[in-house]
């Protein structure tokens, strides 16, 4: 069976005079690493990582995300010094973008210069509220984004407060535009909790972000940080999303400890998941959840990057905090194989490297379960990353090439007690294309100006039949092919223009062709998709 569907985001005379005024304001890409406060469409991070692989930033620990604002002032005031002391030159395209950062963190800039030179300045950085409306959607409904930041301190100690509210018709997630091309989320057990709660005309009223940090520098090049609040994490190398922890599923409230000496960066965390029912027709409890991890992140110089995470999710019938998973210094294995626990373990592994200026190669792997023991009869339960980015030189590195393969094994995320499955309100804490499945991707894109990119892209992804909800239960798993059962096949061709600027007037337009063979997983059912999606707004800065 064969049918064509269209899906747009607004009326037609709406999107013509989108169209308009985005091809005379051609935009920049949307990646999904978490967007830095204050701006709403990652520009921020992408201007940094195109910085960063041509070899301008000296480096800045980007497989473990997120940075502050200080963070980010931070690394404009390094390369600043670079620049000055000609250790590098750059493109014209770089320099615009270095001057956009600037703008846009010149008054953190501005108070670092103070205290550099009187070390007695006290800092402090106004309240600082910015707001963006946006109309999308089929009804071309308003929504809402608003930030409120305020900091006070020196280079030295600095305390922030930050929240980050979404108003919206559908629910709150990390990139608007990105939401309706990502995969149709697997199914899913019982949740107790409930994330949100539909509100007039199904509007979704949520704080994505709020917490409460404390930045300290206690000797030399030793950095602490101490965060309490509701946060994103991401670790990982790809610029799009991870198989570890990416920001695939919402917030999390933890507290966040980080420690940052010369070029090793040291994180922990501890968060409360949402509870799930657990019924299996005799017995009922609700399960509360749990997830502690902690990473090493460890740069050589400015062009290598080797990052190692291990985490423990666990949960059950009047389940409470281990305190052995708070510390942040002793192996969550050993802790589990010790008191003959059934939690689960995840490991993984990433590294990226720089070997010319303008070219960045990255991989990861992550080991849900991985048997060592010669004699077991249990798969492996992993999966991995690998891809590229890369700017030529030869045309002023304003072309970008990305390339990139996914591929997440059965069985991976899952675990056989349903509580300790690697999700977060309904959503895979790790790479959202779920478990036994892998993608491909490639981009070109080129960067017209500081806020201006055009981008096409392809990708091709593979759907077996198992998700997140299926147990290990001694099948046969050498006999069972990657991806199994009927395979859904997805192939994708993608255009986009979006423009970005610090503020006022911004907007994008995307069109996508699908071809869906196998749909659901069923056999020879194939369609065809053609979904444009158009975003136009506005941006209040102060």
């Amino acid at each position: 069976m064969k049918k064509t569907t269209f899906y747009h985001t607004s009326q037609y005379s709406s999107i013509l005079i989108c169209v308009v005024l985005l091809l005379i304001l051609p935009s920049i890409a949307v990646y999904g690493v978490p967007n830095l406060p204050l701006n709403f469409d990652g520009w921020v991070m992408d201007a940094l990582n195109k910085l960063e692989i041509s070899g301008i930033m000296d480096g800045y620990h980007r497989n473990s995300l997120p940075l502050s604002r200080s963070d980010v002032a931070k690394i404009i005031q390094k390369t600043e010094k670079r620049i000055h002391t000609e250790e590098i030159t750059l493109s014209s395209i770089d320099r615009k973008l270095l001057d956009k950062l600037k703008r846009e963190f010149k008054a953190e800039l501005s108070e670092r210069d103070k205290t550099d030179t009187d070390k007695n300045y006290m800092q402090k950085t106004d309240i600082r509220i910015q707001s963006e409306s946006r109309e999308a959607n089929s009804e071309i409904a308003l929504a809402l984004q608003s930030g409120l930041h305020y900091a006070i301190g020196n280079n030295r100690s600095q305390i922030t407060f930050y929240t980050e509210l979404e108003v919206a018709d559908s629910e709150p997630g990390i990139d608007y535009v990105e939401s309706y091309f990502l995969p149709d989320a697997a199914p899913l057990e019982k949740t107790a909790d409930q994330r949100y709660e539909k509100w007039h005309r199904d509007y979704v009223v949520d704080f994505k972000r709020s917490y409460l940090q404390y930045q300290f520098a206690a000797f030399g090049e030793a950095e602490f940080d101490i965060l309490i609040g509701r946060d994103y994490v991401y670790w990982g190398t790809s610029p799009e999303k991870s198989v570890s922890i990416s920001d695939n599923s919402p917030p999390f409230e933890l507290v966040r400890f980080t420690a940052k000496i010369g070029t090793l960066k040291a994180t922990a965390f501890t968060s409360q998941l949402n509870s799930t029912w657990y019924d299996d027709g005799t017995t009922r409890y609700l399960a509360k959840r749990f997830l502690s991890a902690h990473r090493l992140d460890y740069q050589f110089r400015d062009w290598l990057e080797i990052g190692i995470s291990e985490m423990v999710l666990y949960g059950g019938d009047a389940q409470a905090l281990q305190w052995e998973y708070v510390n942040p210094f002793i192996l969550y294995y050993a802790v589990q194989y010790n008191a003959k626990k059934d939690d689960n373990i995840i490991l993984s592994f990433d590294a990226s490297v720089r070997p010319v200026d303008g070219l960045r190669l990255y991989a990861e792997w992550l080991a849900d379960d991985f048997q060592y023991q010669s004699d077991s009869n249990d798969p492996h339960a992993v999966a991995w990353i690998t891809g590229f980015d890369w700017y030529p030189l030869f045309l002023e590195r304003q072309l970008g090439i990305h390339s990139e393969y996914v591929r997440i094994n059965r069985w991976t995320y899952t675990h056989l007690e349903p509580d300790n499955q690697f999700t977060h309100f309904g959503a895979i804490i790790g790479h959202p294309i779920g478990t036994d499945a892998d993608l491909f991707s490639c981009s070109l894109s080129y960067q017209a100006t500081p806020s201006a990119l055009i981008e096409t892209r392809f990708s091709h992804q593979r759907n077996g039949e198992a998700n997140v909800t299926d147990r290990f239960y001694g099948e046969d798993f050498k006999s069972i092919p990657f991806p199994s059962g009927t395979v859904e096949r997805l192939s994708e061709i993608r255009v986009g223009w979006q423009y970005r600027p610090i503020g006022g007037f911004n907007g994008s337009i995307n069109y996508a062709w699908r071809h869906i063979q196998n749909r659901d997983n069923t056999e020879s059912d194939s369609e065809q998709q053609h979904r444009i999606v158009v975003l136009l707004a506005y941006a209040w800065t102060k």
